[in-house]
């Protein structure tokens, strides 16, 4: 745990340093990217020949949406590497882990792990409630595969490198037990995802919701020294709410994905609960002293 918060200490750290990085990796990358793809919509209804449909965007507005999503964080990706690499001048992988190169392996067992785990659960309270579900498959399930492949990997990715990494670490430096730093970490991660919720109901599940998975993030990320299985998890969640069983209301839209219910699958948090205690037990059999050695840390 101290070998990947401690890397916060090998860069810069003032405050400004933190704010540019953030102002670069947050608001010129999500306004840059949504310029981008404007302006990528008005050209294909150019060259189609269909600007009378300029004012009818919800007819393609998911695949608009999955489009902004891969830009803006492909290029909140590359600011956030400025940042660390010219601005902090630290090494980018200090961000991810302590040991000083990405381990695949670890990303694919987070990911392998969670997709199982919410799979089986999705499966036995459709098993419970089988009205709770629409199932359907339309060709489109095949561009929302490609458009969620291109999308998701490198916006979970990002989301766990900046709050599970950069963020926890600069935290440390001030917060110096983990149990309130990844309190106060998740509860940040969790509040700026409020606005993917349609509605007020939604909107508050979607919150409490991320601030549990949140804080699974985090006890993983300081258990295993970096946000490699954090990032597998967080990859394999945005594919299976998307692609493989979705709710309209939960900020995507109307997804032609397999599975579609008409409120949030995933709000409770019992459920959630539950699935992230089979998640450690997992990823940390046979080691689940790392996992104690964070919760027992007083510094």
């Amino acid at each position: 745990m101290r070998d990947f918060l401690d890397r916060v200490y090998t860069g810069r750290n003032e405050p400004w340093r933190y704010m540019l990085t953030v102002l670069l990796s947050f608001v010129v990358s999500n306004v840059g990217a949504g310029f981008m793809v404007g302006l990528f919509l008005v050209a294909i209804l150019i060259i189609t020949g269909r600007m009378d449909a300029f004012g009818d965007i919800p007819g393609f507005s998911w695949p608009a949406l999955l489009i902004m999503v891969a830009v803006a964080f492909s290029t909140s990706m590359f600011f956030l590497y400025v940042g660390l690499k010219f601005i902090h001048r630290r090494d980018f992988i200090s961000a991810v882990n302590s040991r000083g190169s990405v381990d695949w392996r670890r990303i694919l067992s987070g990911g392998v792990a969670w997709f199982i785990i919410v799979g089986i659960l999705d499966l036995i309270s459709i098993v419970m409630d089988p009205s709770s579900v629409r199932l359907k498959f339309t060709p489109a399930f095949w561009w929302l595969l490609i458009l969620a492949l291109l999308a998701f990997p490198v916006q979970a990715s990002f989301e766990e490198i900046f709050f599970r990494g950069y963020l926890m670490q600069g935290m440390w430096m001030i917060i110096k037990r983990p149990i309130p730093l990844m309190i106060m970490n998740s509860l940040i991660f969790s509040i700026l995802h409020w606005w993917n919720g349609t509605n007020l109901t939604m909107s508050l599940s979607i919150t409490a919701s991320t601030f549990i998975i949140g804080l699974v993030l985090a006890l993983i990320t300081l258990a295993d020294d970096g946000v490699e299985l954090a990032m597998g998890v967080h990859i394999a969640n945005n594919l299976y709410v998307s692609v493989i069983h979705s709710s309209p209301e939960a900020g995507l839209g109307n997804l032609p994905s397999l599975m579609v219910s008409p409120s949030d699958p995933y709000a409770s948090p019992l459920a959630l609960i539950l699935a992230s205690a089979l998640l450690v037990a997992i990823l940390f059999r046979g080691r689940y002293g790392d996992v104690l050695d964070v919760l027992r840390y007083r510094g």
